[in-house]
């Protein structure tokens, strides 16, 4: 029997889709099950655009556009943020659908196992 060698594996395994949304100064996500939540603020402030996210989340300012801002965003939470967030609120899809049309979005893929996370494999 050979050795399974963990660092190896795919990371598309524990990769998870997710959407950004900025409008009427509010950020938003979605996930592969089209839940969306409410994420925090983005807004023009002195400096270029700034965000604040809820629940101990990351902040950013001075970012040209809201698109580099959503760009920050995705490279600052992690998947156990998301997953928090997608837990403890209630899902704004219906009610958001008309004003998320035109809107600026980002499409990204997390790690749900974080930076330097061993994957395990179930077969051990």
């Amino acid at each position: 029997m050979n050795p399974s060698n963990t660092t190896d594996r795919s990371a598309d395994v524990t990769r998870r889709p997710f959407t950004l949304y900025a409008t009427e100064g509010r950020v938003y996500v979605s996930n592969v099950r089209n839940k969306l939540v409410d994420l925090g603020s983005i807004e023009q402030a002195a400096g270029g655009i700034g965000y604040v996210l809820d629940g101990e989340g990351p902040a950013g300012t001075g970012f040209e556009d809201i698109a580099a801002a959503l760009g920050d965003i995705s490279k600052r939470v992690s998947f156990l943020y998301l997953d928090g967030q997608f837990t403890a609120q209630a899902d704004l899809r219906e009610s958001m659908a008309d004003r998320l049309d035109g809107s600026t979005q980002l499409h990204f893929d997390i790690d749900e196992l974080g930076p330097g996370e061993p994957a395990t494999d179930p077969d051990v």
